[in-house]
């Protein structure tokens, strides 16, 4: 993460610079791509400023803190910063979503023998519950990849529609989505 110093009343040495940017680094792990982050640091006869601010893809924080002790306003608002980001972070990823009555959200899913299907009399081999979790289909394809399933019902995180992604003889993927 670059960060911009702006120093009013007062110089920044190198070893407060040093510092700045190694609290600032922890806070890189919030932000999908850092497009900005600037310290302000301001001194006015015994209260030391500091002010951050960090704008990222998904979203800003800022913060400011007075104090009479420089590393300790840093600390301060440093802190304040994280608590920031990791809230909006928790925003962005969380995807609650109220539980449908009955069966939980998820379905059943009937495996059907082939000859029986043949003959026109289908017979189920092997029934089992399937949960429907939200997610994107990158997400679904990892998921479905590193689990030895032939496909993965999901619900797309976007469009809120019910999608299956299955695997292929060869091996790759098709994705099933609905139509209305």
């Amino acid at each position: 993460m670059e960060l911009e110093f702006i120093a009013r009343n007062t110089e920044l040495t190198d070893q407060q610079r040093a510092l700045a940017q190694k609290k600032f680094t922890r806070l890189a792990k919030y932000f999908n791509a850092v497009l900005e982050a600037r310290l302000t640091v301001n001194q006015e006869r015994h209260r030391t400023g500091v002010e951050g601010f960090i704008r990222g893809k998904d979203f800003e924080v800022a913060a400011s803190a007075e104090t009479p002790d420089w590393a300790t306003s840093l600390q301060e608002v440093v802190d304040r910063l994280e608590q920031q980001a990791s809230r909006h972070k928790q925003r962005l990823t969380s995807r609650k979503r109220p539980r449908e009555k009955g069966d939980g959200g998820g379905w059943r899913v009937e495996v059907v023998e082939a000859e029986s299907v043949k003959r026109g009399s289908p017979q189920v081999v092997e029934t089992k519950h399937v949960p429907v979790v939200p997610m994107s289909v990158e997400e679904a394809a990892l998921q479905l990849e590193s689990s030895g399933e032939d496909f993965i019902l999901f619900r797309e995180a976007a469009s809120d529609q019910i999608n299956v992604l299955y695997r292929r003889r060869d091996r790759s993927y098709g994705l099933v989505t609905p139509e209305f």
